[in-house]
């Protein structure tokens, strides 16, 4: 069963694997505040970054972005990471990936699902 995503990639929301315990994922999550509503995607995702490499992020074995409103979960798969920096290297990584897809106006975060209200 696929789940919702936090990002939109060329218009269409990218479908997210439910969680397989047999594959081995981080997430690595950042959590915003409301007043980031604001702030364009290629902002927010450069937020993101900076609070993964100043380790102001979560690691778990699910994306939190399902559970909890204004948080993004970044996917870090496989398990040849072998400590926390490098999972949030990686998470990192990927996140600046994102912010330059959101350049090139290929992705986009998923706002509503980020700026639910509970």
């Amino acid at each position: 069963m696929q789940r919702q995503s936090m990002f939109y990639c060329d218009g269409t929301l990218i479908p997210e694997p439910e969680h397989n315990p047999r594959q081995v994922n981080n997430w690595v999550t950042v959590f915003l505040n409301a007043r980031d509503s604001t702030a364009s995607d290629e902002d927010l995702l450069r937020l993101v970054a900076t609070y993964i490499r100043t380790g102001a992020a979560t690691i778990s074995v699910r994306p939190m972005h399902h559970a909890y409103p204004l948080c993004i979960s970044i996917k870090v798969p496989g398990n040849y990471h072998s400590n926390k920096a490098s999972i949030y290297a990686a998470a990192e990584l990927q996140a600046d990936h994102y912010r330059q897809e959101v350049v090139a106006g290929r992705v986009s975060i998923n706002r509503e699902m980020l700026f639910r209200k509970y």
